[in-house]
């Protein structure tokens, strides 16, 4: 779960690293008020989730009330990425004569975090990092034991002497925030020592992992979404259900054990002609998982027919045909339903689905052409 930036930003003050002074507000009055309050330049930022605001005209630098009054009018007005600007960040234009990069991330393939350090911080770290390695330090480290004296010397070492001391208190901090809010990564980025000798973190960003998310309710909240979608995401986690929307005008719903032979369906729907709509993975499903995925699709207006497709293995054949049954002895359903299934138990679950007249299909193949052919409406 990624944080807005004045979210990233309480958390790294509240760790002791100092950040510039400055108020979230929602409209373009506000953000002058503020403007007068300090009696300073102002920096505007758009609150969204997406990374290279600057580049993308997101953030703008104001010299008076006024200035910051238009701006934040032209911000409130923008989209970024899908994403309705809503909220800004207003705050006092720092000075300063250097950015630099501080990070910490996940190093999958070693298996490992690993501290980032560069004297080229902003919007193009990126770029630095592939053009100019070894301006990038990297270190990993174990995550019980943090980072040794050794590292964090290795880590300044691009520093003037009178700046390492600050970057290390720095690194230090963000190790802590690193662990203790459960972060697949967290950077400072630009990072800039003042005049009066502070380290002053002018962005910040911590993207949390969601599996850890139960350790953080206070931080669970929409973010770039509406509160119903929001609602109906944490509806889904709480099942513990994997679930996909694709294409907005797609007709076929596909109810499938397992993301690999989901991805050979959709190929072959698009193989076909067809269009996916949605996919919801059975492979953990039981009965009930089953009778409560139904409610999922049925009476989705989009779909005109549904997939079922269960090749049991973690789960049985007979169990996910019993919340079928149950299903649609209890409800109309609103689509056309193809039934393939293959797998453990597989003949008990074809009686209990005969029972209802639904007999299920072995082909793949021809489970998708089936419906592929339901929803371009042949006979």
């Amino acid at each position: 779960m990624k944080l807005y930036e004045f979210e990233a930003k309480e958390i790294v003050e509240s760790y002791g690293i100092e950040i510039p002074k400055g108020q979230i507000v929602t409209s373009a009055e506000a953000a002058a008020t503020f403007a007068v309050q300090i009696h300073k330049a102002v920096v505007i930022k758009s609150q969204v989730l997406a990374k290279k605001r600057g580049k993308a005209g997101a953030i703008r630098f104001a010299a008076n009330p006024d200035e910051a009054f238009h701006h934040a009018q032209s911000l409130l007005a923008m989209e970024l990425n899908g994403e309705k600007v809503s909220t800004l960040l207003v705050e006092e234009k720092i000075v300063y004569d250097q950015e630099f990069y501080v990070g910490m991330t996940i190093d999958y393939s070693s298996l490992k975090p690993v501290a980032i350090v560069s004297p080229f911080g902003g919007m193009d770290i990126e770029e630095v990092a592939q053009e100019k390695p070894a301006m990038v330090k990297k270190i990993g480290f174990s995550i019980s034991k943090g980072l040794s004296d050794q590292d964090l010397e290795e880590l300044v070492s691009f520093f003037k002497p009178t700046e390492q001391t600050l970057m290390k208190d720095v690194i230090k901090k963000l190790n802590r925030i690193f662990r203790d809010y459960d972060a697949e990564m967290v950077e400072i980025n630009p990072l800039v020592f003042t005049k009066h000798g502070k380290a002053v973190a002018l962005d910040a960003f911590l993207n949390m992992d969601d599996d850890s998310l139960f350790r953080h309710s206070d931080l669970v909240k929409p973010r770039g979404i509406s509160q119903e979608v929001f609602s109906f995401e944490q509806s889904l986690k709480e099942k513990k259900w994997k679930y996909i929307e694709m294409d907005p005008d797609g007709e076929i719903g596909i109810l499938s054990s397992g993301a690999g032979i989901t991805m050979a369906i959709l190929d072959l729907i698009k193989m076909g002609g067809g269009r996916p709509y949605n996919f919801l993975d059975t492979a953990q499903m039981n009965a009930d998982g089953i009778y409560n995925a139904f409610s999922l699709f049925d009476g989705n207006p989009k779909l005109k027919v549904l997939l079922v497709n269960i090749f049991a293995g973690l789960n049985r054949c007979d169990d996910l045909a019993v919340g079928i049954r149950r299903y649609l002895t209890e409800h109309r359903l609103s689509m056309p339903l193809v039934v393939r299934m293959i797998g453990y138990r597989e003949e008990e679950g074809k009686k209990v689905l005969n029972e209802i007249n639904v007999e299920p299909i072995r082909s793949l193949e021809e489970s998708v052409q089936k419906v592929i052919s339901i929803a371009k409406g042949a006979k």
